[in-house]
C-alpha cells in the first residue's frame, strides 16, 4: 500500500531510478571501533549503476513514514526501499488489542523478507525497538541479509538476551516521560506525547518533522511474551552469520550514547558507527549523512540485487 505523501512504498519494493553508481571502498569494519569520518560513495562510472534494496523498519508507535526522508534519498539514488509497517503500526489495518505476541508484530516484516528473492541480499535498518524485530528476520533470514544495521536501537544477540537489555534499559534510560503515557485497555500499552516527542526524540529536527509524529504516532505496548524470551530468540548458526553493524546518535536523549555503546559492545564483531549531532530520529536529524553511511555499508557488505537498473 502506498504512502500517500511520501512518494515509497511501505510493504512492497520500489522501482528504482537510473544513472547513479556508489563506489565500494577499501575501509574495513572493526569490530567495535568508532569512527566519524565520511563515508566513501563518490559517484562514479555512471554506465554501470547498481540497484541495492534496503528494507527500514521503525520503532515503537511509529510508522514506515519515519522514513519518508531517508527513503527518498535512496530512491532518487536509484536503490529500492521497503518500509512496512509492523501490525497495529503507520497504516497496518490491525488494532493493538489483537496483536497479542512479539512474532505476530513482527510478521509484517516477515512477509517483506520472504518475498526477497533467494538471489538478492538486502541491508535491514532497524530503529529503536524496531531493532528487536531486525533480529528476528536474521534469525529466520540470514541467506538473504547482507548486512544488519542498528540505529540507536535495541540489539539482542547470542550474548546478549532480550531480558537483559530490558533490565539495561530500565537502569539507563530516563524516567521523566513527560507528557508520554500508559494507554488503559486489555493490556498494557502507551503513547508517545507531543512534549516527549519534541523534547527527547526530536529535538534536532524540523518542527514539520516533530508537527507529524504528533499527528501519526499510535499506542504501542512492550512485548514480553515467550516468543521473544526464550534462550533461542537468536542463535549463532543464523542471526550470528549476519553482518552487523551499531549506528551510535551521540545527541540522543532518549537512549543515551553509553547504553548504545553498551548494546554494540555485547554483540562481539559489530562494527560502530558514530552519527556526531544526531538526536533519537537521525533519518529525520541528519538524513543525508545517514544515507551516506547506508550506501557505503552495503558497497562494503556486498548487498546486491540482480534486478539492474536500465
Amino acid at each position: 500500500m502506498a504512502s500517500l505523501c511520501s512518494g515509497f512504498v511501505l510493504s512492497s519494493q520500489l522501482s528504482p531510478k537510473p544513472n547513479l553508481h556508489f563506489s565500494k571502498t577499501n575501509a574495513k569494519p572493526l569490530p567495535t571501533s568508532t569512527f566519524r569520518t565520511k563515508p566513501n560513495c563518490t559517484k562514479q562510472d555512471q554506465s554501470t549503476p547498481i540497484s541495492r534494496h534496503f528494507v527500514l523498519v521503525h520503532g515503537a508507535c511509529h510508522g514506515g513514514w519515519v522514513w519518508y526522508k531517508l527513503a527518498t534519498l535512496l530512491n532518487e539514488a536509484g536503490h529500492r526501499v521497503s518500509a512496512p509497517d509492523l501490525a497495529a503500526s503507520g497504516i497496518n489495518p490491525k488494532r493493538l488489542e489483537e496483536v497479542n505476541t512479539f512474532e505476530e508484530y513482527s510478521e509484517p516484516l516477515m512477509e517483506v523478507m520472504e518475498a526477497v528473492p533467494a538471489d538478492e541480499r538486502v541491508v535491514i535498518v532497524g530503529h529503536s525497538n524496531g531493532g528487536l524485530s531486525v533480529a528476528l528476520a536474521m534469525e529466520r533470514f540470514p541467506q538473504k541479509i547482507a548486512a544488519a544495521v542498528f540505529v540507536t536501537a535495541a540489539m539482542p544477540s547470542i550474548t546478549n538476551s532480550y531480558v537483559a537489555i530490558t533490565k539495561k534499559l530500565f537502569e539507563d534510560v530516563r524516567k521523566d516521560r513527560k507528557d508520554s503515557k500508559d494507554v488503559s485497555g486489555p493490556r498494557r500499552s502507551f503513547l508517545f506525547g507531543p512534549e516527549d516527542l519534541r523534547t527527547n526524540y526530536y529535538q534536532l529536527c524540523a518542527p514539520e518533522d516533530v508537527t507529524l509524529a504528533t499527528m501519526l504516532v499510535r499506542p504501542g505496548k512492550p512485548f514480553f511474551d515467550s516468543s521473544i524470551k526464550r534462550d533461542d530468540f537468536v542463535t549463532a548458526e543464523n542471526h550470528g552469520s549476519v553482518s552487523r553493524v551499531y549506528v551510535v546518535c551521540n545527541k540522543d536523549r532518549a537512549l543515551p550514547r553509553r547504553t548504545q555503546i553498551w548494546m554494540a559492545e555485547m554483540s562481539p564483531g559489530t562494527e560502530t558507527i558514530e552519527l556526531d549531532g544526531a538526536d533519537h530520529t537521525p533519518m529525520l536529524s541528519v538524513p543525508e549523512e545517514f544515507f551516506r553511511h547506508l550506501v557505503d555499508i552495503s558497497n562494503r557488505k556486498g548487498a546486491f540485487s540482480f534486478k539492474k537498473l536500465k
